[in-house]
Protein backbone atom coordinates (compact mmCIF):
# COMPACT_ATOMS: atom_id res chain seq x y z
CA UNK A 1 0.00 0.00 0.00
CA UNK A 2 1.18 3.04 -0.66
CA UNK A 3 1.96 5.77 1.90
CA UNK A 4 -0.29 9.36 1.75
CA UNK A 5 -3.18 7.48 1.13
CA UNK A 6 -6.04 7.69 3.10
CA UNK A 7 -8.16 5.02 5.07
CA UNK A 8 -10.93 4.91 7.47
CA UNK A 9 -11.12 2.40 10.17
CA UNK A 10 -13.44 0.48 8.00
CA UNK A 11 -12.10 0.83 5.26
CA UNK A 12 -8.90 -0.38 6.29
CA UNK A 13 -10.50 -3.50 7.84
CA UNK A 14 -12.39 -3.93 4.06
CA UNK A 15 -8.76 -3.59 2.90
CA UNK A 16 -7.50 -6.05 5.10
CA UNK A 17 -10.42 -8.67 3.44
CA UNK A 18 -9.76 -7.96 0.40
CA UNK A 19 -6.34 -8.70 0.08
CA UNK A 20 -7.08 -12.20 0.90
CA UNK A 21 -9.98 -12.21 -1.45
CA UNK A 22 -9.04 -10.72 -4.43
CA UNK A 23 -7.30 -14.30 -6.09
CA UNK A 24 -8.99 -16.54 -3.71
CA UNK A 25 -12.56 -16.35 -4.68
CA UNK A 26 -12.22 -17.10 -8.21
CA UNK A 27 -9.08 -19.48 -7.90
CA UNK A 28 -9.99 -21.50 -4.49
CA UNK A 29 -13.19 -23.36 -6.48
CA UNK A 30 -11.06 -25.76 -8.20
CA UNK A 31 -8.65 -26.61 -4.53
CA UNK A 32 -12.48 -26.78 -2.83
CA UNK A 33 -13.19 -29.71 -4.67
CA UNK A 34 -10.20 -31.62 -4.00
CA UNK A 35 -9.30 -30.77 -0.69
CA UNK A 36 -11.97 -30.76 1.15
CA UNK A 37 -10.16 -30.67 4.51
CA UNK A 38 -10.38 -27.38 4.55
CA UNK A 39 -6.26 -27.08 4.93
CA UNK A 40 -4.20 -24.58 2.78
CA UNK A 41 -1.73 -26.33 0.34
CA UNK A 42 1.81 -25.83 0.83
CA UNK A 43 3.03 -25.19 -1.90
CA UNK A 44 7.11 -25.44 -0.54
CA UNK A 45 9.20 -24.44 2.08
CA UNK A 46 12.18 -22.62 2.10
CA UNK A 47 14.77 -23.13 5.19
CA UNK A 48 11.95 -25.33 6.45
CA UNK A 49 9.47 -22.50 6.52
CA UNK A 50 6.09 -23.75 4.81
CA UNK A 51 4.96 -21.20 2.17
CA UNK A 52 1.00 -21.60 2.67
CA UNK A 53 -1.81 -19.57 0.50
CA UNK A 54 -3.87 -18.97 3.87
CA UNK A 55 -4.70 -15.09 4.74
CA UNK A 56 -2.98 -13.10 6.65
CA UNK A 57 0.21 -15.22 5.25
CA UNK A 58 3.14 -13.22 2.76
CA UNK A 59 2.64 -15.43 0.06
CA UNK A 60 -1.20 -14.14 -0.01
CA UNK A 61 -0.17 -10.91 0.67
CA UNK A 62 1.88 -10.61 -2.65
CA UNK A 63 -0.60 -12.73 -4.31
CA UNK A 64 -2.43 -9.84 -3.23
CA UNK A 65 -0.29 -6.92 -4.42
CA UNK A 66 0.53 -8.55 -7.89
CA UNK A 67 -3.13 -8.92 -8.29
CA UNK A 68 -3.65 -4.99 -7.80
CA UNK A 69 -0.87 -4.50 -9.64
CA UNK A 70 -2.26 -6.44 -12.62
CA UNK A 71 -5.65 -4.98 -12.16
CA UNK A 72 -4.43 -1.34 -12.34
CA UNK A 73 -2.35 -1.98 -15.77
CA UNK A 74 -5.46 -3.15 -16.89
CA UNK A 75 -4.41 -6.92 -17.33
CA UNK A 76 -7.60 -9.22 -18.06
CA UNK A 77 -7.50 -12.22 -14.92
CA UNK A 78 -8.34 -15.35 -16.52
CA UNK A 79 -6.26 -18.84 -15.92
CA UNK A 80 -2.96 -17.34 -17.32
CA UNK A 81 -2.85 -14.27 -15.19
CA UNK A 82 -3.38 -16.15 -12.12
CA UNK A 83 -0.77 -18.58 -12.60
CA UNK A 84 1.56 -15.90 -13.51
CA UNK A 85 0.44 -13.67 -9.87
CA UNK A 86 0.76 -16.86 -8.08
CA UNK A 87 4.40 -17.84 -9.74
CA UNK A 88 5.70 -14.35 -9.00
CA UNK A 89 4.18 -14.52 -5.41
CA UNK A 90 6.05 -17.78 -4.98
CA UNK A 91 9.25 -16.27 -5.94
CA UNK A 92 8.67 -12.89 -3.87
CA UNK A 93 8.03 -14.91 -0.92
CA UNK A 94 11.13 -17.30 -1.55
CA UNK A 95 13.23 -14.26 -1.49
CA UNK A 96 11.66 -12.52 1.73
CA UNK A 97 12.74 -15.56 3.72
CA UNK A 98 15.84 -15.88 1.93
CA UNK A 99 16.68 -11.91 2.57
CA UNK A 100 15.48 -12.03 6.41
CA UNK A 101 17.17 -15.27 7.20
CA UNK A 102 20.26 -13.26 6.34
CA UNK A 103 19.32 -10.37 8.11
CA UNK A 104 18.56 -12.03 11.41
CA UNK A 105 21.80 -14.17 11.38
CA UNK A 106 23.66 -10.55 11.37
CA UNK A 107 21.71 -9.52 14.42
CA UNK A 108 19.70 -6.63 12.74
CA UNK A 109 16.45 -5.92 14.39
CA UNK A 110 13.67 -3.67 13.26
CA UNK A 111 13.34 -0.87 15.32
CA UNK A 112 10.05 -0.34 16.59
CA UNK A 113 10.35 3.48 15.29
CA UNK A 114 10.62 2.43 11.71
CA UNK A 115 7.70 0.16 12.39
CA UNK A 116 5.44 2.84 13.59
CA UNK A 117 6.67 4.98 10.63
CA UNK A 118 5.66 2.42 8.09
CA UNK A 119 2.09 1.73 9.64
CA UNK A 120 0.96 5.06 10.35
CA UNK A 121 -0.49 6.18 7.10
CA UNK A 122 -2.51 3.83 7.84
CA UNK A 123 -4.40 5.63 10.29
CA UNK A 124 -4.77 8.64 8.50
CA UNK A 125 -7.66 11.02 8.48
CA UNK A 126 -9.60 12.61 5.85
CA UNK A 127 -7.06 15.19 5.86
CA UNK A 128 -4.03 13.13 5.86
CA UNK A 129 -3.71 13.80 10.07
CA UNK A 130 -2.34 10.75 12.04
CA UNK A 131 -5.67 9.59 13.91
CA UNK A 132 -5.24 8.60 17.82
CA UNK A 133 -9.31 7.77 17.50
CA UNK A 134 -8.92 5.43 14.28
CA UNK A 135 -5.76 3.82 15.56
CA UNK A 136 -7.51 3.11 19.01
CA UNK A 137 -10.67 1.65 17.01
CA UNK A 138 -8.72 -0.77 15.45
CA UNK A 139 -8.91 -4.38 16.99
CA UNK A 140 -5.30 -5.52 18.15
CA UNK A 141 -5.61 -8.91 15.40
CA UNK A 142 -5.50 -5.65 12.88
CA UNK A 143 -2.83 -3.96 14.74
CA UNK A 144 -0.38 -7.08 15.21
CA UNK A 145 -1.09 -7.79 11.52
CA UNK A 146 0.15 -4.21 10.39
CA UNK A 147 2.75 -4.43 13.10
CA UNK A 148 4.24 -8.28 11.33
CA UNK A 149 3.73 -7.32 8.22
CA UNK A 150 5.76 -3.70 8.62
CA UNK A 151 8.21 -5.63 10.36
CA UNK A 152 9.12 -8.22 8.11
CA UNK A 153 8.59 -5.64 5.23
CA UNK A 154 11.26 -4.03 6.68
CA UNK A 155 13.51 -7.05 7.65
CA UNK A 156 13.41 -8.05 3.98
CA UNK A 157 14.05 -4.59 2.84
CA UNK A 158 17.35 -4.17 4.74
CA UNK A 159 19.18 -6.94 2.67
CA UNK A 160 17.77 -5.92 -0.76
CA UNK A 161 18.70 -2.08 0.13
CA UNK A 162 22.07 -2.84 1.22
CA UNK A 163 22.94 -4.80 -1.65
CA UNK A 164 21.02 -3.73 -4.73
CA UNK A 165 19.73 0.26 -3.50
CA UNK A 166 16.95 2.23 -3.61
CA UNK A 167 15.41 4.83 -5.08
CA UNK A 168 17.22 7.34 -2.26
CA UNK A 169 19.92 9.16 -3.09
CA UNK A 170 21.91 11.94 -1.63
CA UNK A 171 22.31 14.78 -5.10
CA UNK A 172 22.82 11.81 -7.28
CA UNK A 173 24.46 8.45 -4.92
CA UNK A 174 22.14 6.14 -3.70
CA UNK A 175 22.26 5.85 0.38
CA UNK A 176 22.04 2.35 0.41
CA UNK A 177 23.64 -0.56 -2.04
CA UNK A 178 26.92 -1.56 -3.42
CA UNK A 179 28.47 1.30 -5.51
CA UNK A 180 29.72 0.98 -9.21
CA UNK A 181 32.97 2.54 -9.15
CA UNK A 182 34.20 4.49 -12.44
CA UNK A 183 36.95 1.91 -12.60
CA UNK A 184 33.84 -0.65 -13.07
CA UNK A 185 31.95 1.28 -15.28
CA UNK A 186 35.61 1.30 -18.03
CA UNK A 187 35.97 -2.16 -17.54
CA UNK A 188 32.48 -3.54 -18.15
CA UNK A 189 32.86 -0.27 -21.68
CA UNK A 190 35.98 -2.26 -22.31
CA UNK A 191 34.01 -5.93 -22.48
CA UNK A 192 31.95 -4.36 -24.62
CA UNK A 193 34.11 -2.28 -27.14
CA UNK A 194 35.35 -5.44 -29.48
CA UNK A 195 32.17 -7.03 -31.29
CA UNK A 196 32.08 -8.90 -34.71
CA UNK A 197 29.88 -9.73 -36.77
CA UNK A 198 29.48 -12.59 -38.85
CA UNK A 199 27.97 -14.87 -41.68
CA UNK A 200 26.78 -18.20 -40.79
CA UNK A 201 26.04 -21.38 -42.69
CA UNK A 202 23.93 -24.11 -41.19
CA UNK A 203 23.06 -27.58 -42.36
CA UNK A 204 20.76 -29.21 -40.66
CA UNK A 205 20.67 -32.44 -39.20
CA UNK A 206 17.35 -33.22 -39.95
CA UNK A 207 18.04 -33.14 -43.56
CA UNK A 208 20.12 -35.95 -43.60
CA UNK A 209 18.84 -37.47 -47.40
CA UNK A 210 16.72 -41.19 -47.26
CA UNK A 211 19.44 -42.41 -49.59
CA UNK A 212 22.17 -42.32 -47.23
CA UNK A 213 19.83 -44.00 -44.72
CA UNK A 214 19.08 -46.46 -46.79
CA UNK A 215 22.77 -47.44 -47.32
CA UNK A 216 23.24 -47.67 -43.40
CA UNK A 217 20.84 -49.73 -43.19
CA UNK A 218 21.62 -51.91 -46.05
CA UNK A 219 24.86 -51.97 -44.82
CA UNK A 220 24.07 -52.78 -41.19
CA UNK A 221 20.88 -54.60 -42.22
CA UNK A 222 20.85 -57.53 -39.10
CA UNK A 223 19.91 -54.59 -36.63
CA UNK A 224 16.93 -54.15 -38.45
CA UNK A 225 15.89 -57.97 -37.96
CA UNK A 226 12.52 -58.30 -36.21
CA UNK A 227 11.79 -61.01 -33.79
CA UNK A 228 8.70 -62.71 -32.41
CA UNK A 229 8.93 -63.25 -29.06
CA UNK A 230 7.46 -64.04 -25.85
CA UNK A 231 10.29 -62.63 -22.24
CA UNK A 232 9.75 -63.42 -18.92
CA UNK A 233 11.56 -60.65 -16.61
CA UNK A 234 12.42 -61.50 -12.88
CA UNK A 235 13.96 -59.50 -10.81
CA UNK A 236 15.88 -62.13 -8.27
CA UNK A 237 18.36 -64.52 -10.02
CA UNK A 238 16.62 -67.30 -8.09
CA UNK A 239 13.45 -67.07 -8.66
CA UNK A 240 14.39 -66.83 -12.56
CA UNK A 241 16.07 -70.18 -11.81
CA UNK A 242 13.21 -71.20 -10.54
CA UNK A 243 10.66 -70.68 -13.04
CA UNK A 244 13.12 -71.91 -15.90
CA UNK A 245 13.72 -75.32 -14.07
CA UNK A 246 9.62 -75.86 -13.61
CA UNK A 247 8.88 -74.50 -17.86
CA UNK A 248 11.94 -77.35 -18.44
CA UNK A 249 10.42 -80.04 -16.17
CA UNK A 250 7.28 -79.12 -18.44
CA UNK A 251 5.29 -78.30 -14.73
CA UNK A 252 3.81 -74.70 -16.20
CA UNK A 253 3.84 -73.71 -19.77
CA UNK A 254 5.66 -70.31 -20.62
CA UNK A 255 2.44 -68.83 -21.36
CA UNK A 256 1.18 -69.36 -18.28
CA UNK A 257 4.77 -68.67 -16.48
CA UNK A 258 4.40 -65.21 -18.00
CA UNK A 259 1.00 -64.69 -16.33
CA UNK A 260 2.38 -66.06 -13.21
CA UNK A 261 5.82 -64.51 -12.72
CA UNK A 262 6.53 -61.94 -14.91
CA UNK A 263 7.23 -58.01 -14.18
CA UNK A 264 6.72 -57.69 -17.96
CA UNK A 265 9.39 -54.84 -18.07
CA UNK A 266 10.19 -55.68 -21.54
CA UNK A 267 6.76 -57.26 -22.79
CA UNK A 268 2.88 -56.51 -23.22
CA UNK A 269 -0.18 -58.12 -20.93
CA UNK A 270 0.38 -61.31 -22.37
CA UNK A 271 4.37 -61.68 -22.96
CA UNK A 272 4.85 -60.99 -25.87
CA UNK A 273 8.66 -58.72 -26.28
CA UNK A 274 7.26 -55.20 -27.11
CA UNK A 275 10.99 -53.61 -28.89
CA UNK A 276 11.54 -56.40 -31.23
CA UNK A 277 14.21 -55.10 -33.43
CA UNK A 278 17.57 -56.83 -32.98
CA UNK A 279 18.76 -53.65 -31.69
CA UNK A 280 16.25 -52.83 -29.35
CA UNK A 281 16.84 -55.76 -27.83
CA UNK A 282 20.70 -56.01 -28.18
CA UNK A 283 19.55 -52.65 -25.59
CA UNK A 284 17.92 -54.22 -23.19
CA UNK A 285 20.99 -57.07 -22.59
CA UNK A 286 23.24 -56.84 -19.67
CA UNK A 287 26.01 -58.14 -21.40
CA UNK A 288 25.90 -57.80 -25.59
CA UNK A 289 27.72 -60.91 -25.55
CA UNK A 290 24.42 -62.54 -25.11
CA UNK A 291 22.64 -61.35 -27.97
CA UNK A 292 23.71 -64.72 -30.03
CA UNK A 293 22.15 -66.82 -27.59
CA UNK A 294 18.84 -64.75 -27.62
CA UNK A 295 18.51 -64.63 -31.69
CA UNK A 296 20.03 -67.56 -32.14
CA UNK A 297 17.23 -69.70 -30.61
CA UNK A 298 15.28 -71.88 -32.73
CA UNK A 299 11.29 -71.72 -33.78
CA UNK A 300 9.55 -72.33 -30.07
CA UNK A 301 13.21 -72.64 -28.52
CA UNK A 302 13.68 -71.24 -24.58
CA UNK A 303 16.72 -69.73 -23.29
CA UNK A 304 18.67 -69.54 -20.42
CA UNK A 305 18.45 -67.08 -18.18
CA UNK A 306 19.66 -63.80 -19.75
CA UNK A 307 20.98 -61.01 -17.49
CA UNK A 308 18.95 -57.87 -18.68
CA UNK A 309 18.68 -54.22 -17.52
CA UNK A 310 15.99 -54.42 -15.34
CA UNK A 311 17.32 -58.39 -13.85
CA UNK A 312 17.01 -61.68 -15.29
CA UNK A 313 14.83 -62.56 -18.15
CA UNK A 314 13.65 -65.75 -20.16
CA UNK A 315 12.74 -65.83 -24.18
CA UNK A 316 10.85 -68.22 -25.89
CA UNK A 317 11.41 -67.59 -29.91
CA UNK A 318 8.28 -67.84 -31.86
CA UNK A 319 8.74 -67.72 -35.36
CA UNK A 320 11.29 -67.00 -37.64
CA UNK A 321 12.91 -63.33 -37.71
CA UNK A 322 11.72 -60.79 -40.22
CA UNK A 323 14.08 -59.76 -42.71
CA UNK A 324 14.23 -55.56 -43.13
CA UNK A 325 11.79 -54.27 -46.10
CA UNK A 326 13.89 -51.37 -47.27
CA UNK A 327 10.94 -50.21 -49.23
CA UNK A 328 8.71 -50.04 -46.16
CA UNK A 329 7.82 -46.74 -44.56
CA UNK A 330 7.99 -48.26 -41.37
CA UNK A 331 11.47 -49.82 -41.58
CA UNK A 332 12.35 -46.51 -43.04
CA UNK A 333 11.32 -44.49 -40.13
CA UNK A 334 12.83 -47.29 -38.00
CA UNK A 335 16.38 -46.23 -39.50
CA UNK A 336 16.22 -42.98 -38.68
CA UNK A 337 15.13 -43.31 -35.69
CA UNK A 338 18.24 -45.72 -34.84
CA UNK A 339 20.65 -43.27 -36.61
CA UNK A 340 19.40 -40.03 -34.62
CA UNK A 341 19.53 -41.55 -31.60
CA UNK A 342 22.17 -44.34 -31.82
CA UNK A 343 24.71 -43.01 -34.83
CA UNK A 344 24.52 -39.29 -34.81
CA UNK A 345 28.30 -39.48 -35.46
CA UNK A 346 27.16 -40.66 -38.57
CA UNK A 347 25.04 -37.64 -39.25
CA UNK A 348 27.73 -35.20 -38.63
CA UNK A 349 30.51 -37.06 -40.65
CA UNK A 350 28.25 -36.97 -43.89
CA UNK A 351 27.20 -32.94 -43.00
CA UNK A 352 30.76 -31.88 -42.17
CA UNK A 353 31.99 -33.36 -45.52
CA UNK A 354 29.57 -31.40 -47.28
CA UNK A 355 30.18 -28.06 -45.06
CA UNK A 356 33.83 -28.61 -46.34
CA UNK A 357 32.78 -28.84 -49.98
CA UNK A 358 30.67 -25.80 -49.39
CA UNK A 359 33.86 -23.59 -47.84
CA UNK A 360 35.92 -24.57 -50.98
CA UNK A 361 33.53 -23.13 -52.83
CA UNK A 362 32.82 -20.72 -51.09
CA UNK A 363 36.34 -19.45 -51.01
CA UNK A 364 36.08 -19.88 -55.12
CA UNK A 365 32.91 -17.71 -55.18
CA UNK A 366 31.17 -16.25 -52.44
CA UNK A 367 29.66 -17.27 -49.38
CA UNK A 368 25.57 -17.17 -50.25
CA UNK A 369 26.09 -18.71 -53.75
CA UNK A 370 28.13 -21.28 -52.16
CA UNK A 371 25.31 -22.16 -49.56
CA UNK A 372 22.65 -22.11 -52.18
CA UNK A 373 24.47 -24.55 -54.13
CA UNK A 374 25.32 -27.05 -51.05
CA UNK A 375 21.91 -26.82 -49.60
CA UNK A 376 22.73 -24.92 -46.29
CA UNK A 377 20.55 -21.74 -45.22
CA UNK A 378 23.03 -18.86 -45.18
CA UNK A 379 22.29 -15.76 -42.15
CA UNK A 380 24.14 -12.63 -41.17
CA UNK A 381 24.56 -12.18 -37.67
CA UNK A 382 24.64 -8.72 -36.45
CA UNK A 383 28.08 -7.26 -34.32
CA UNK A 384 28.62 -8.48 -30.86
CA UNK A 385 30.60 -8.80 -27.74
CA UNK A 386 31.82 -11.56 -26.36
CA UNK A 387 29.04 -12.01 -24.09
CA UNK A 388 28.41 -15.48 -22.74
CA UNK A 389 24.69 -16.12 -21.66
CA UNK A 390 23.91 -12.60 -23.21
CA UNK A 391 23.68 -10.82 -19.83
CA UNK A 392 22.23 -7.36 -19.70
CA UNK A 393 25.20 -5.08 -19.38
CA UNK A 394 26.54 -6.05 -22.33
CA UNK A 395 25.35 -5.93 -25.86
CA UNK A 396 23.55 -9.08 -26.52
CA UNK A 397 24.08 -11.66 -29.64
CA UNK A 398 20.69 -12.13 -31.62
CA UNK A 399 20.00 -15.88 -32.06
CA UNK A 400 17.03 -15.47 -34.04
CA UNK A 401 18.58 -16.33 -37.65
CA UNK A 402 18.43 -20.57 -38.34
CA UNK A 403 20.13 -22.35 -36.09
CA UNK A 404 21.43 -19.90 -33.44
CA UNK A 405 18.60 -21.14 -31.06
CA UNK A 406 21.03 -20.72 -27.50
CA UNK A 407 24.53 -20.11 -29.04
CA UNK A 408 25.15 -17.40 -26.52
CA UNK A 409 25.62 -20.09 -23.83
CA UNK A 410 27.32 -22.77 -27.02
CA UNK A 411 31.48 -22.37 -25.53
CA UNK A 412 32.10 -23.91 -29.15
CA UNK A 413 30.23 -21.36 -30.98
CA UNK A 414 31.78 -18.62 -28.82
CA UNK A 415 35.42 -19.94 -29.00
CA UNK A 416 35.18 -20.05 -32.94
CA UNK A 417 33.54 -16.76 -33.49
CA UNK A 418 35.77 -14.90 -31.71
CA UNK A 419 39.30 -17.28 -32.63
CA UNK A 420 38.74 -16.03 -36.19
CA UNK A 421 40.86 -13.73 -38.28
CA UNK A 422 38.66 -11.20 -40.42
CA UNK A 423 37.14 -12.59 -43.35
CA UNK A 424 38.40 -16.08 -42.51
CA UNK A 425 35.75 -19.25 -42.51
CA UNK A 426 35.56 -21.59 -39.84
CA UNK A 427 36.53 -25.11 -39.60
CA UNK A 428 32.48 -27.23 -39.75
CA UNK A 429 31.34 -27.24 -36.16
CA UNK A 430 28.43 -29.21 -34.44
CA UNK A 431 25.83 -26.15 -33.18
CA UNK A 432 22.60 -27.70 -31.62
CA UNK A 433 20.86 -29.69 -34.60
CA UNK A 434 23.42 -28.45 -37.00
CA UNK A 435 26.46 -28.58 -38.71
CA UNK A 436 27.99 -24.44 -38.81
CA UNK A 437 30.49 -22.59 -40.78
CA UNK A 438 31.51 -19.18 -39.56
CA UNK A 439 32.92 -16.26 -41.50
CA UNK A 440 34.00 -13.37 -39.65
CA UNK A 441 32.80 -10.05 -42.16
CA UNK A 442 32.18 -7.11 -39.86
CA UNK A 443 35.01 -6.05 -37.63
CA UNK A 444 32.99 -3.91 -34.86
CA UNK A 445 33.72 -1.41 -31.64
CA UNK A 446 31.48 0.28 -29.67
CA UNK A 447 31.84 3.94 -28.58
CA UNK A 448 29.74 3.97 -25.92
CA UNK A 449 31.83 4.42 -23.02
CA UNK A 450 28.70 5.38 -21.04
CA UNK A 451 27.58 2.20 -19.04
CA UNK A 452 23.82 2.24 -17.63
CA UNK A 453 24.29 1.34 -14.04
CA UNK A 454 20.89 0.47 -13.81
CA UNK A 455 21.71 -2.87 -15.77
CA UNK A 456 24.05 -3.86 -13.09
CA UNK A 457 20.98 -3.68 -10.38
CA UNK A 458 18.77 -5.74 -12.83
CA UNK A 459 21.94 -7.72 -13.37
CA UNK A 460 22.65 -7.96 -9.52
CA UNK A 461 18.67 -8.74 -8.96
CA UNK A 462 18.26 -11.51 -11.46
CA UNK A 463 21.77 -13.49 -9.79
CA UNK A 464 20.85 -13.36 -6.64
CA UNK A 465 17.29 -14.74 -7.53
CA UNK A 466 18.58 -17.21 -9.89
CA UNK A 467 20.73 -18.75 -6.61
CA UNK A 468 18.18 -18.30 -3.89
CA UNK A 469 15.07 -20.26 -6.30
CA UNK A 470 17.85 -23.34 -7.09
CA UNK A 471 18.96 -23.53 -3.46
CA UNK A 472 19.35 -26.66 -1.72
CA UNK A 473 17.28 -24.49 1.48
CA UNK A 474 14.23 -24.20 -1.22
CA UNK A 475 11.65 -26.94 -1.35
CA UNK A 476 9.88 -26.49 -4.83
CA UNK A 477 6.72 -27.64 -5.32
CA UNK A 478 5.01 -24.64 -7.09
CA UNK A 479 3.89 -26.49 -10.43
CA UNK A 480 2.06 -29.46 -8.80
CA UNK A 481 0.38 -27.67 -5.43
CA UNK A 482 -0.68 -25.28 -8.30
CA UNK A 483 -2.26 -27.27 -11.01
CA UNK A 484 -3.48 -30.06 -8.43
CA UNK A 485 -5.37 -27.40 -6.53
CA UNK A 486 -6.07 -24.44 -8.39
CA UNK A 487 -6.60 -25.92 -11.60
CA UNK A 488 -10.39 -27.13 -13.07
Amino acid sequence: MKKNTVYTLGSLIILLICAFCFVVLPAVEGRTSRNQGGDAPVFGKYNGKEIKYEQGSEFANFVSQFGQMYQMYGQQLDQTTYYQIFNQAFTSTVMNYAFSDEVKKSGYKVPKSAITRQILPYFQDADGNYSSKLYKQASDSIKQELHESAESNLTANRFSEDYFTTEDRLYLTPLYGLKTSEAEKAFIAKMNKEQRGFKVAVFQKSDYPLEEKLKFGKENAAKFNNYDMMVITVEDKANAETIAKRISNNEITFEDAVSEYSDKNYSNSEGKLTNSYQYQIENILENKEDLAAVTGLAVNAVSGIIQTKNGYSIFKNNAEYTKPDFDSETIQRTITSYISAYESTVIEDYFTSKAKEFIAEAKKTDFNSAAEKFGAKASEIAPFPLNYGNIDVLNKIDTSADGLANAEKNENFLNTAFSLKLNEMSEPFVLNSNIAVLQYTTEGSSDDDDVNTNLFLTYDRNAATDIVMNSDKLENNFLSVYFDNYMR
